[in-house]
């Protein structure tokens, strides 16, 4: 994101040494906006002289966001949406010698090369230049008649004493954001181009036109549009390409966008959700004011928090359901102290955003997977998984044994089945795995998968299927795991609205951009997955000009140059280290069955009964024929992780404590329910 706020600072302004003569050469030109007000927004920690400064990452952040509302503070107040070229110009100088004359910032950070360079055209910001980049607010309110009204209403509220707040953590942020992603989509199809920048700045500049914009409550909805990025794990901003214009309202979809040309995909950024979320990184780059206030704010939250020792969301656990006890243990802290060593970092079986997993052996000689959370924002999920997993029984998802609740200030830990194979990641990329444990692995998944949409109490929607979260017992059989995000749908409902959560380059594009949950959004992920295991790349490769390649932009592409043919297709992308006698009938009919999961629309995929009965179909013809010659080895066991994140300490088993045999035939997994001691 940063990216591509300095992106856009560079249209605003000639570098500072220049700024005063650049004025000057360019005569008497005022400029309109209230400068004055908007550099407020700047903190002392990034004026000139600040001892304890701010980073400068943080600062150049303060620096657009004030341009940013002095521009939407100047919209409402003239009805002006875009300035002519001159005053555009003449703002853009204005503001950069305001920062400096008056210490606000660092003369540095706006140097050449310098952090916030602000060297560049300031001209494609005046009124023409680009698409949607409209004299008047009455021009650009025309282009989303249907649209905007509900945007402003949700987000901008005028005339509301009391409205709603549209922070990231309020209920009215959700809202907002889907209206004023609806509202470009609008405008894009009006303007008849896909050039979102301009499109999400006028966007953001209609949705504020009907009343001065508070800053506390601008600055609340700018960090509202961020945090769908945030979700997405920072897709990057360079030539994100745009989804087309969502269908009309009685028709649920539309032509899927032209396949760009070999040329233009080299050097295009095509990750999956890149598409969608490419509207929402242009609004929020018109939006983002004192975007580094918050994220500041933030920090020093968590800072305070601590990851550490200590650390709890006491008041997320205060607000949250009883935890189910029904076949489950409920561990003390001890109890999985010695389990661990007393968590000992040579047990270590991997670590990622929510904490640590260790490998554990309990008194009846059971080996564990222990998930200590560390995170304190993660509590919720812990809640989650825990109350998705007691439900839950199925040979292909993880056996939850049980959790430690610690009190106020303690960790709270998670305890799993051990399964000794590691992850489906590790498998695929750093081992060697034939092609018959691949499609035995995906019809496993697609069992699990089908089990959780076909739940009796509603359809359990995973929302974070990817190969990191597939694990493998010794015998091969894959498990779908981590379910902290996981959501059961109302009976009868088709989707769920809410924040999309998942991995880059698995999220569904249309549910990132509508803000919907369902059960299609887990078959694009699957399909994901299947492409991985027939092609041997990952989700997201990094290309040569430095940008990232999405996997399902390059099976559009290849099934493109095969004239439709996802089959044919398959030839071009199979991996390689299937050898030369690769089994064509099953690869070709699971880069088909791939094609098909990550369409763009989820009415256009199939369901994953479906999909589960045509991958039990091909490994039953594999079986028949013989294969095309796998071995059917399995990686080492001992070579891989046993958690949902990369492992970064391979454990010695010898390491776990030894167990009495008083103790050895009793199975914790039995024992009665009852409280942390």
């Amino acid at each position: 994101m940063l990216c591509l706020a300095v992106s856009l600072l560079l249209l605003l302004a000639p570098p500072p040494a220049t700024a005063a003569a650049a004025a000057e050469a360019r005569g008497p030109t005022a400029c309109p906006y209230d400068l004055a007000t908007a550099t407020q927004m700047i903190p002392r920690e990034c004026y000139a002289n600040a001892t304890a400064g701010q980073a400068a990452t943080g600062c150049c952040w303060y620096v657009f966001a004030a341009y940013i509302f002095a521009a939407a503070d100047h919209a409402n107040r003239t009805g002006a949406a875009f300035l002519p070229q001159d005053p555009a110009a003449a703002c853009s100088d204005a503001f950069a010698a305001r920062l400096l004359s008056f210490g606000l910032v660092s003369p540095s950070l706006l140097a050449n090369n310098g952090s916030c360079d602000l060297t560049g055209d300031p001209g494609k910001l005046a009124a023409g230049s680009r698409p949607c980049q409209l004299t008047t607010i009455a021009e650009v309110r025309a282009m989303a008649p249907s649209a905007l009204p509900n945007a402003t209403r949700l987000c901008a509220a005028p005339g509301v004493a009391r409205a709603p707040a549209v922070g990231p953590d309020d209920p009215g942020c959700a809202a907002c954001r889907r209206a004023v992603i609806a509202t470009t989509y609008e405008m894009l199809a009006s303007a008849r181009t896909k050039e979102f920048v301009p499109c999400g700045m006028a966007a953001t500049v209609a949705v504020w036109s009907r009343a001065p914009p508070p800053l506390e409550r601008f600055r609340a909805y700018a960090l509202c549009m961020l945090q769908v990025l945030e979700n997405v794990n920072s897709l990057g901003t360079s030539d994100l390409v745009p989804s087309p214009p969502p269908p009309p309202a009685a028709v649920e979809a539309t032509q899927s966008p032209r396949l760009p040309s070999s040329s233009s995909r080299k050097n295009t950024v095509a990750i999956a959700v890149g598409s969608a979320s490419a509207v929402v990184v242009a609004v929020v780059a018109f939006a983002s004011a004192a975007i580094a206030i918050v994220t500041i704010r933030r920090r020093r939250r968590t800072t305070t928090a601590g990851d550490g020792e200590g650390s709890s969301d006491d008041e997320s656990v205060a607000s949250l359901p009883p935890l189910p006890r029904e076949g489950l243990y409920i561990f003390t802290k001890s109890e999985l102290k010695q389990a661990t060593n007393g968590y000992d970092e040579k047990l270590l079986l991997g670590s990622g955003g929510a904490g640590k997993v260790y490998l554990g052996r309990l008194p009846s000689g059971q080996r564990v997977a222990i998930k200590k959370i560390y995170r304190s924002k993660k509590v919720a999920e812990f809640y989650a998984e825990v109350a998705v997993l007691a439900k839950l029984r199925h040979r292909n998802l993880t056996t939850l044994v049980g959790y430690c609740l610690g009190g106020r200030g303690d960790h709270h830990a998670l305890v799993y089945e051990y399964l000794a194979g590691g992850n489906l990641w590790r498998a695929l990329f750093q081992g060697d795995l034939p092609w018959l444990r691949r499609l035995q692995v995906a019809v496993d998944v697609a069992e699990g998968l089908a089990y959780l949409h076909g739940f009796r109490e509603g359809a359990v929607v995973h929302r974070d299927v990817k190969p990191t979260n597939v694990l493998l017992s010794e015998s091969g059989t894959a498990k779908l795991s981590d379910f902290g995000v996981s959501r059961i749908m109302p009976e009868g409902g088709t989707h769920v609205s809410t924040e999309v959560r998942g991995t880059r380059g698995y999220v569904d594009p249309e549910s990132f951009s509508a803000g919907h949950v369902s059960e299609a959004g887990d078959v694009y992920s699957f399909g994901v997955v299947l492409l991985e295991l027939a092609t041997g790349m990952r989700a997201v490769v990094p290309t040569p000009s430095g940008g990232a390649e999405s996997i399902v932009h390059a099976a559009h592409w290849a099934v493109g140059q095969a004239g439709g043919e996802a089959a044919a297709a398959a030839e071009s992308m199979v991996d390689k280290r299937l050898g030369r006698n690769w089994d064509r009938p099953t690869v070709r009919a699971v880069f088909a069955l791939a094609c098909r999961c990550v369409r763009p629309y989820k009415h256009e995929r199939p369901a994953m009964g479906e999909v589960l009965a045509e991958l039990k179909a091909m490994l039953a013809d594999y079986d028949t024929r013989g294969g095309g010659g796998a071995d059917g080895s399995f990686p080492d066991a001992d070579r891989s992780e046993a958690s949902t994140s990369s492992s970064t300490v391979t454990p010695d088993p010898a390491s776990l404590p030894s167990t009495s045999s008083s103790a050895a035939n009793t199975e914790v997994v039995s024992a009665p329910p009852r409280r942390d001691r």
